[in-house]
């Protein structure tokens, strides 16, 4: 057990240092980008599409309209809606692609990446360069900070509008 401990103390050491050298500029204009936005789609794949769907939620239950790119209910993209983008690579195909989609339709375009040189980036109207140098296993660094990240602007959002808990526990699904 002690070594699982021990690593867990790496792991949380890794999330600490990755989240914190976020440039504060950068996350800040994203949580504006996201608020100011008509709508939200969120995008990524594999683990990092989890951590999109679990952020998804949670700006949906602070009464944004929010959608995850790819879902069958998610409706076209449009200006003056904002597509987020989770690629560590930032080269992965589908948000890639679904970039350039939401840039043709006049959408604004976030990424979170741990490459700012990537072509992803470069399709962006805003970068957030979340490190993912690791000593775990995959992208496991990258997912991490960009689920702590992505709650504590929700967390930031809440607390600046005087969102009630109550209020994000009446949006919570309530259907088995």
């Amino acid at each position: 057990m002690s070594d699982v401990l021990a690593r867990a103390r790496v792991v949380l050491a890794e999330v600490h240092d990755a989240v914190t050298a976020v440039d504060p500029a950068a996350a800040a204009a994203l949580g504006t980008a996201i608020t100011t936005a008509r709508t939200v789609f969120f995008d990524a794949r594999g683990r990092s599409g989890l951590v999109a769907k679990a952020l998804a939620m949670r700006w949906m239950h602070l009464g944004l309209r929010v959608h995850v790119a790819g879902e069958t209910t998610a409706p076209a993209i449009a200006a003056g809606d904002l597509l987020v983008c989770l690629s560590a690579s930032g080269r992965t195909a589908g948000p890639l692609a679904n970039a350039g989609v939401a840039r043709a339709r006049g959408a604004r375009v976030a990424v979170l990446t741990a490459a700012p040189d990537s072509p992803i980036a470069a399709e962006a109207d805003l970068v957030v360069v979340v490190p993912a140098d690791s000593r775990q296993h995959g992208g496991s660094l990258f997912e991490q900070a960009c689920l702590l990240l992505g709650d504590a602007l929700c967390g930031a959002f809440q607390h600046a509008h005087a969102v009630p808990d109550a209020a994000l526990a009446e949006r919570h699904a309530n259907l088995l």
